[in-house]
């Protein structure tokens, strides 16, 4: 069963009224997830090393483009890649809905970069910048959803991890669609760049040095993120697509932190 067709079962039921699910649970520790959804038991480490949907061109999904009703209120999905940015809130789902089938027939893994939007053709590709930290993921939207007020998309717990919503639950983002036929997308795997700021022998000092290299302002859209080689944690920075680019932000941060750092090349 789709999380869409669910929903469609709830709305025939219930009409218009509010779902238990739609409502974060405010009394949970780990974080601002549906009532009877969450992250699940065992979260896989090193999440920030999931890499981005790379952007290919597929074939709309006929079925899963159809207009449709959910709650009453009636959708008209796009049926082709064509401009589209808009700004709102994103939130993510999780254990509840993973395993299985999304809108366009495929399983969802919460540790896939994926995502589910009301209107944009399916699948597709999309870029997501959380306003806040400006942290961007590439997802590849495979599903319908989510039918709340107030909310744009809903992301895999991967990539809501990504962008650091988890424990808020939604966050103000901007959704860019991406056309995976033109020549002027760069897609993030090209960038090669990493600065390493420093490594540890415990992961809670990595942790801590993360934290405070993203107070920084060094560039928008790079992140940080814990690489564990061997019995060290590392602490990298990127990617950028030169190396060039990297040397700049390095000198940057070695001036703001005092750290020692280096650039490495995937």
């Amino acid at each position: 069963m789709t999380r869409l067709f669910t929903f469609l079962i709830f709305s025939f039921l219930s009409g218009c009224a509010s779902l238990s699910t739609d409502r974060p649970d405010p009394t949970s520790k780990d974080g601002g997830y549906y009532s009877d959804d969450g992250p699940g038991k065992e979260i896989p480490k090193n999440l920030d090393l999931i890499k981005d949907a790379e952007p290919k061109i597929e074939k709309v999904a006929k079925r899963a483009n159809m207009p449709y009703k959910v709650f009453g209120e009636k959708y008209v999905p796009m049926r082709e890649i064509e401009p589209y940015k808009e700004i709102g809130y994103a939130s993510w789902y999780g254990k509840k809905y993973h395993g299985n089938k999304t809108s366009v027939g495929e399983v969802y893994d919460m540790y896939g970069m994926t995502a589910a939007h009301k209107t944009l053709p399916i699948p597709c590709y999309v870029k997501v910048t959380n306003l806040v930290n400006n942290k961007t993921v590439i997802v590849r939207v495979n599903d319908r959803g989510p039918f709340i007020k107030n909310r744009l998309i809903d992301l895999s717990y991967a990539a809501a991890y990504r962008l650091d919503i988890i424990e808020k639950g939604s966050e103000r983002v901007l959704v860019e669609l991406i056309d995976p036929s033109s020549e002027t997308v760069q897609d993030k795997d090209s960038r090669k760049f990493y600065i390493q700021a420093g490594a540890f022998s415990e992961e809670s000092n990595a942790e801590a040095l993360i934290k405070k290299l993203d107070t920084l302002v060094y560039q928008q859209n790079i992140g940080s993120k814990i690489m564990q080689r061997s019995s060290l944690f590392s602490v990298l920075i990127g990617p950028y697509l030169t190396k060039e680019e990297a040397e700049n932000a390095s000198s940057f941060i070695a001036a703001e932190t005092n750290l020692h750092t280096y650039i490495i090349k995937d």
